[in-house]
């Protein structure tokens, strides 16, 4: 049986590439790690490491077992962070998925609403839905903030719609766009230079009858910062789930244009989780408390004269 501290070091060795730098994160001496490495490499019967002259690079088989040393580094830390979870009186730890934007845009409600719960503790995860779904597939989440119609499997998953919202289209400060006065025909968008935003979160409407033959200029997914950065500084355009983006407060209601014959798709916002975790007791509990918050902001939130 190999020594889990083994596998440890090698995957701090292979992380840092370089044994110098190796110890000092490790706090031992070179001779050490050294000996160590060669007590691994005796087990496996071949060489783990390749000395260049920048470092050292893992072989095949010293990259595979450093991969399998950083899952037992995260699993360990996390057994210290539940070791002092429970000495400080939490009960339980929930995984929430939560999407870019809705954290955006919500996150003084989000926090102030689980935080409330003072026996809980809560790691909440932000990325885009089509990864996270597969999280909580796979039940590395408990539960999903995110787009409700989303185009990836959902079996065995449980949905429910809270939040209301509608796509739009924006533009940045320095399109031409901003001084019409009537609305802009599709034409006209199609001549435009476009961002792709979240394109693999279920965030976009089908853009191909909007933007026309242009291929758009940038694609970002997950990255909200640079997206409204984008929209302060250049002319380009957006498809972006409206109601959420103005909550952000980095747009100004000018730069949601109205187009002929466009209203703008769903984009309503649901809570994910697994169907048989609702069973839980904890679980219910947990649930109640985003269902709540998701609903309040629903009721409360402006809905910035979309027909929701």
């Amino acid at each position: 049986m190999i020594n889990p501290n083994l596998l440890k070091q090698l995957a701090i060795i292979v992380k840092q590439g370089s044994l110098t730098r190796a110890c000092e994160q490790l706090h031992i001496t070179q001779p050490t790690l050294t000996r160590s490495v060669k007590q691994l490499e005796m087990k496996v019967g071949a060489p783990l490491l390749t000395r260049t002259r920048y470092g050292v690079t893992p072989t095949e088989i010293g990259s595979r077992l450093a991969q399998l040393g950083e899952r037992i580094l995260a699993e360990s830390e996390h057994g210290d962070e539940i070791i002092r979870q429970w000495h400080s009186g939490y009960q339980n730890e929930f995984v929430i998925g939560i999407d870019p934007l809705w954290e955006f845009a919500t996150v003084g409600s989000m926090t102030e609403g689980l935080l409330y719960e003072k026996h809980l503790v809560f790691h909440l995860r932000t990325g885009s839905a089509a990864a996270q779904i597969q999280l909580l597939q796979e039940g590395k989440l408990d539960f999903l903030i995110a787009p409700a119609h989303l185009s990836v499997p959902q079996h065995s998953l449980h949905r429910e719609l809270l939040f209301r919202d509608r796509a739009g289209i924006f533009a940045g400060r320095k399109s031409p766009l901003l001084a019409q006065k009537h609305p802009i025909s599709r034409e006209i968008l199609a001549k435009q230079h476009w961002i792709l935003a979240g394109a693999h979160a279920g965030f976009l409407d089908s853009q191909d009858n909007l933007m026309g033959s242009r291929a758009a200029r940038m694609a970002l997914t997950g990255s909200i910062r640079s997206l409204f950065h984008l929209l302060k500084t250049t002319d380009m355009l957006v498809c972006l789930p409206a109601r959420l983006a103005m909550m952000c407060e980095e747009l100004e209601p000018e730069q949601l244009l109205e187009v002929e014959g466009y209203q703008g798709t769903r984009r309503d916002i649901a809570l994910w989780s697994h169907a048989e975790s609702e069973k839980r007791p904890d679980t219910l509990k947990v649930s109640e408390v985003v269902r709540t918050t998701l609903s309040q902001l629903d009721q409360t939130a402006d809905t910035f004269g979309l027909d929701l």
